[in-house]
């Protein structure tokens, strides 16, 4: 492996932060520890990478009830036998069959906020997890979902990051009164140490456990959905539900500085992070400031995020070619258009800013590697739950735009702008990581900004998830408490305006392979309550 993927930085013991971990076995990492516990189980039970995610994300689905749930989607990134052989699973749901923008222009409404039915697509996520399984798992479907059942009606300890997201969601999780009596306590959100139970939602899992994706997209679930869309004014159909599928897709990927960056395809902002990277490597990024360095990083993520906003949308409905977005000479422009000197403003995004969702990996011992994600895009996703399957509805539409003629305007079955997106790194045609970044539309710019600190820098994996972290969010630079104060004010000088101090950025987790060294090794952020573990 090229040691400079790697870094030759290694930690320094006189501050606060954590160490990579290593193992020649199995590597895994999630953003809870239960999570990644319960998946070190299914591993070391015969399962594979396959079973073990799906395991730890349904009792994310518990754990981090305001990250993901069956109630959202699901994307993954799939190296079956560990080769450069990877595919990508789409599991994102789509419109119900009578949603129309049109609708909403007539009641002068341009913007589809989250409590509003036609913000909730039809859940793919269990539609992604039975494809995936049914194709590439190894253990028995019914025994995967054992853990989730248990801890979804015996309850599951609220951590720390997860009491701090909870606290912050009481006003949203008053509105639905099927959601305060699952999600608040006594009209308070649940503390750190707090035991949290989701009994009908263990109902559930016993029925996909037993019955499969039928069991959650037809008969009792399926119908306890509609009801309560129905009770909101909803227009989604039970057909609307029963017709919902995952598909395989071909990854697309490009190449910064001899690493080959794979991402899923649109309707995901994969496309943005690629854009971003390609426009990074056009600069000589070592040998320039590091104001200069971050001027140059935020000014090409702006620009990745004006071309998502004004192109990207469901592929079926919209032929976007992807190789005109990684033109060189388009590129090129790009690069060329950006003042070293002065931050340029773009006219506003009517993207909806969000900040959550889980992201976990996995590579069991022959090799096979998951990179998978599963959102439901706000916290607490809508905040409107299906009161006898337990069921918290994602709020995915509000993606959507509501412009006459938009590519990714509300329409009937058709499947919002994506911003979850998992990856996979590739050197010589040979497979040497997994990774992703959470933190809602941030994530494209945070594939970028890790990578780079990798690739340009010599961090290691989890170095370069511990680096300080900022966003141009809508003409606003998002920076974390810990940045140089003085090269904030080098930012300013440039003319950029800034949120100091953000809350943490997102999270992250990754795996590196050292075929070589026989060697993985995995990090995972601090932002999160999580963990790597292997053995």
């Amino acid at each position: 492996m090229n040691k400079i993927l790697i870094g030759n930085k290694v930690r320094d013991f006189s501050k606060i932060g954590r160490s990579n971990v290593l193992s020649s076995n199995v590597m895994l990492a999630s953003s809870h520890p239960t999570a990644a516990s319960v998946g070190i189980e299914i591993l070391k039970n015969g399962g594979n990478a396959v079973d073990a995610a799906i395991a730890m994300n349904a009792i994310l689905c518990i754990a981090e009830p305001h990250m993901t749930g069956v109630g959202g989607d699901c994307f993954v990134m799939l190296s079956a036998d560990g080769s450069t052989n990877i595919k990508a699973l789409n599991g994102s749901g789509k419109s119900s069959s009578n949603a129309r923008a049109s609708n909403l222009r007539k009641k002068q409404l341009s913007v589809i906020t989250p409590e509003m039915p036609d913000a909730i697509t039809i859940p793919g996520a269990v539609a992604a997890w039975s494809l995936l399984h049914k194709e590439h798992g190894y253990m028995p479907w019914k025994e995967l979902f054992g853990p989730a059942i248990y801890f979804a009606a015996q309850g599951i300890k609220v951590h720390e990051r997860v009491a701090l997201d909870w606290s912050k969601n009481i006003q949203k999780l008053s509105l639905d009164s099927d959601t305060s009596k699952l999600f608040l306590k006594n009209g308070k959100s649940f503390n750190f140490m707090d035991d949290f139970k989701n009994e009908n939602l263990s109902e559930t899992f016993r029925t996909i456990a037993q019955e499969g994706r039928n069991g959650f997209y037809h008969g009792w679930v399926a119908n306890d959905m509609f009801k309560k869309l129905e009770s909101i004014g909803g227009n989604h159909t039970l057909k609307d539900f029963s017709n919902t599928t995952a598909e395989w897709v071909k990854p697309i990927y490009s190449d910064y500085r001899g690493f080959c960056v794979h991402e899923c395809p649109p309707n995901g902002q994969g496309l943005v992070a690629l854009i971003i990277l390609s426009i990074l490597e056009k600069f000589d990024l070592q040998n320039m400031c590091k104001a200069d360095y971050m001027h140059i990083f935020c000014e090409a993520t702006k620009i990745g995020y004006f071309l998502r906003d004004e192109y990207l949308a469901d592929p079926e409905l919209n032929k976007l070619s992807v190789g005109c977005f990684l033109n060189s000479n388009l590129l090129d422009q790009y690069a060329s258009s950006i003042d070293m000197k002065k931050a340029k403003i773009y006219s506003l995004s009517d993207f909806p800013d969000h900040p959550d969702t889980i992201y976990l990996t996995v590579r069991d011992k022959n090799g096979m590697t998951i990179s998978f994600i599963n959102s439901l895009f706000d916290a607490f996703g809508s905040g409107i739950t299906a009161p006898k399957s337990g069921v918290l509805f994602h709020c995915r539409g509000r993606a959507f735009n509501t412009v006459d003629g938009h590519p990714n305007e509300l329409n009937p079955n058709k499947r919002p702008v994506h911003t979850i997106i998992p990856a996979m790194i590739s050197k010589n045609n040979k497979l040497i990581g997994s990774f992703g970044v959470m933190g809602g539309h941030y994530q494209a710019a945070g594939h970028a900004y890790v990578l780079s600190q990798m690739i340009d820098f010599g961090l290691n994996p989890q170095l370069a998830l511990n680096h300080p972290r900022i966003f141009p969010n809508n003409n606003i630079l998002d920076i974390e408490e810990n940045f140089d104060l003085n090269l904030i004010n080098k930012l300013e000088l440039k003319g950029h305006k800034i949120n100091y101090p953000a809350p943490p950025i997102g999270g992250g987790q990754m795996i590196l392979i050292d075929e070589e060294k026989d060697l993985l090794i995995g990090a995972s952020d601090w932002r999160k309550d999580g963990l790597a573990i292997g053995y």
